[in-house]
């Protein structure tokens, strides 16, 4: 049950840094439109700092998946 608690609470942080990056990056390309002042700026830079947020949230999550494959494949190979 350990190991599986540990696998569950890992994808649930992968879950949780997806909606962190991506709600980083609204708020904050919202933040800079609203200091640029006017309506189009604020959306344009809304949609840059989502867009931004999902580039850095994926990036972030192939670099977990990568970790967890080598501790798999060495686990695997020190059983063999």
């Amino acid at each position: 049950m350990g190991r599986r608690s540990a696998a569950v609470l890992r994808f649930v942080g992968i879950g949780w840094y997806i909606g962190f990056c991506v709600a980083l990056g609204a708020f904050g390309g919202r933040w800079v439109g609203q200091q640029l002042g006017g309506d189009t700026s604020e959306a344009i830079f809304l949609i840059v700092g989502v867009l931004l947020g999902v580039v850095v949230a994926f990036y972030g999550v192939y670099q977990m998946f990568r970790q967890l494959e080598s501790e798999s494949s060495d686990s695997n190979g020190s059983n063999g």
